[in-house]
């Protein structure tokens, strides 16, 4: 059995895979949202203190599950990237835990384990295509094996997910922004959505920019409160104008990805691939390539330990430890950029 686990961010995550059949046995997770919600955003400091409080609590239910901790063969932890002060959390524990059961440690990197997410009780599917929006990070990766990844897209400045937090946080909606951001643009006609400019409009490369767009809905906050107050018709017309911009900013580089990709499969991961509409639109483009789409199931959208430890499995399969001493969290991924 191996134990997998996750603090990179606001979710406190553990989970038990079997490294035979690679099937998960057992996964709990402990969310951070309603301590966060305040603050309109992650606080780090905050998210540090709950890891501490949070960790010990899931490595109790998981010996309960177990029956004994020496039923584990392996840890699986992600060092990278993250909160430096999430990430020390969750190595602390997986260090505690190795050395004290003489057990190997497996580092895992984030962005990788999202893509195990698409693996999680299925067989591995290589070469892909792997569409990653998350609060940290919009990418696109050419994902050819388990060891063999790059990304070759990525954002100049902002990620979807932060951005979708933003919006929300500008109508003064709380955290986490996507549900509910989601949720009113869900509510308004299409036809009645407000028009924002495409983001790289003319870029010929393939890269994402979402700064433009979030200042462009400041300002359309802005002009509307000078008008009066923000009614609830505007604030669902304004999350579906956004919603749809961003999305076709996506297409636009998935579009431009796989007209000269010789790979026939997609993947979309990251807690924002949850969203119904992105998953809706992206599914019409694949069509449109005749593209296979590989979607996670909803619950292993966002952060969890199910993922890092779906990739702990391949990595204990070819023996790659890490050095329980040398081991250490980096705020960079371990992915090459290539783009």
């Amino acid at each position: 059995m191996l134990l997998g686990i996750e603090s990179s961010c606001d979710d406190s995550a553990l989970a038990l895979t079997d490294l035979c059949s690679a099937k998960l046995c057992w996964h709990s997770k402990i969310s951070q949202e309603s301590a966060h919600s305040p603050y309109g955003g992650v606080v780090p400091e905050l998210a540090s203190r709950l890891h501490a409080l949070n960790l010990p609590l899931l490595a109790q239910r998981a010996k309960d599950f177990l029956g004994d901790f020496h039923a584990l063969k392996a840890i699986a932890i992600t060092a990278c990237p993250g909160l430096s002060v999430t990430l020390l959390e969750g190595l602390m524990l997986a260090k505690a835990l190795a050395l004290g059961l003489k057990i190997p440690l497996i580092s895992i990197d984030h962005l990788q384990a999202h893509i195990f997410s698409l693996f999680i009780d299925r067989p591995l599917v290589f070469p892909l295509s792997v569409l990653l929006v998350s609060g940290g990070h919009t990418l696109i990766i050419e994902a050819h094996s388990p060891k063999d990844m790059k990304i070759v897209a990525k954002s100049m400045d902002d990620s979807l997910g932060e951005s979708f937090d933003k919006v929300s946080k500008m109508l003064g909606l709380g955290y986490p922004g996507g549900p509910v951001v989601e949720r009113l643009a869900k509510a308004c006609p299409p036809q009645e959505a407000l028009n924002f400019t495409l983001p790289l409009k003319d870029h010929k490369g393939l890269a994402f920019s979402f700064s433009g767009l979030k200042n462009a809905v400041r300002l359309a906050i802005l002009q509307e409160r000078e008008r009066g107050s923000l009614s609830e018709s505007f604030k669902a017309r304004l999350c579906a104008g956004f919603q749809k911009t961003a999305t076709a900013h996506l297409l636009q580089n998935l579009r431009r990805h796989l007209a000269n990709s010789p790979i026939k499969t997609l993947g979309l991961v990251g807690g924002v691939s949850a969203n119904a509409y992105i998953r809706e639109c992206i599914n019409t483009l694949c069509e449109e390539f005749g593209c296979g789409l590989l979607l996670a199931p909803l619950e292993f959208c966002s952060d969890n330990a199910a993922m890092v430890a779906r990739l702990g499995v391949e990595c204990y399969k070819n023996k790659d430890f890490s050095p329980i001493h040398a081991l250490d969290i980096s705020p960079h991924t371990y992915l090459p950029y290539v783009g």
